[in-house]
């Protein structure tokens, strides 16, 4: 963090017993923790336009510097700042919405207009992430329940939200850690199937409670290649799967001792 120094001194550095003029000896510091308010500003760009006394021909002026959003009162920082209190803190947008109204107007449906924006610039980046995780010869997936506005029903739907991470630290590897997010409508297998038909190496799960729930298979000649663990069952003897494992595992004998062998 930042220091800021505010140093509190004597009146005067002449002592008060002989008159000589003091020196420093010492001091004494005591931190901290500050806070500078948050303050919200216009920043207003100006482009001088310029003529010719002489010629008289034509205006000149500064082209206009590329915008997020074509035409829209945001810049990048705003941009940054809504989308890290939203999806890096949790601060919903009905949120800081409020926070908005402080200092002036802006609507959810605006904070929200921009948030597809800024969705759209980095989709590029979420799908080159996305590559470079599934490129990863061993991988970590698990994903948890993400309500979700269902227009004309009048409530929301449960859909999911998956995580798949990778870490070869704990390998020696040189790969750095990563982690890609990916969003799906339900939980059936052909989620899995879709979300890491490109996966080729070792894939660990944790183990699901609703078997039932999940139908759907790999053929075996798509199972092939893939090596599915297993961890954190319920109890030592557990062979419940989720939609990873049974999207895995198939049809295959030989994927299916794999699966058996992991989990003993």
């Amino acid at each position: 963090m930042p220091r800021i120094d505010v140093v509190i001194d004597i009146e005067s550095h002449v002592c008060p017993c002989c008159g000589e003029r003091l020196h420093k000896i010492g001091e004494t510091v005591k931190e901290a923790f500050d806070v500078i308010p948050m303050q919200y500003q216009v920043k207003r760009i100006v482009r001088p336009r310029y003529g010719c006394r002489g010629c008289l021909q034509g205006v000149l002026q500064a082209p206009a510097p590329a915008q997020a959003i074509d035409g829209g009162m945001v810049t990048e920082a705003l941009l940054a700042h809504i989308a890290v209190m939203k999806y890096g803190y949790q601060l919903p947008l009905y949120r800081q919405e409020q926070m908005f109204a402080a200092q002036g107007t802006l609507d959810r449906q605006t904070l929200a207009s921009w948030m597809g924006r800024a969705a759209w610039w980095l989709k590029p980046l979420h799908t080159l992430l996305r590559n470079t995780v599934m490129s990863y010869p061993r991988l970590f997936a698990d994903e948890t329940p993400l309500p979700v506005l269902d227009p004309g029903r009048g409530r929301t739907k449960v859909c999911q939200f998956w995580a798949i991470a990778t870490d070869d630290g704990p390998w020696g590897g040189p790969a750095p850690p990563a982690v890609v997010y990916m969003f799906a409508e339900d939980r059936k297998a052909i989620r899995a199937k879709h979300l890491f038909g490109d996966c080729h190496g070792i894939l660990q799960v944790d183990v699901c409670g609703r078997p039932s729930k999940c139908k759907q298979n790999l053929g075996s000649e798509q199972a092939c290649g893939r090596v599915l663990t297993c961890v954190r069952p319920r109890d030592a003897t557990s062979t419940r799967r989720g939609p990873l494992c049974n999207a895995w595992i198939g049809s295959n004998s030989a994927t299916r001792a794999l699966w058996h062998s992991s989990t003993s």
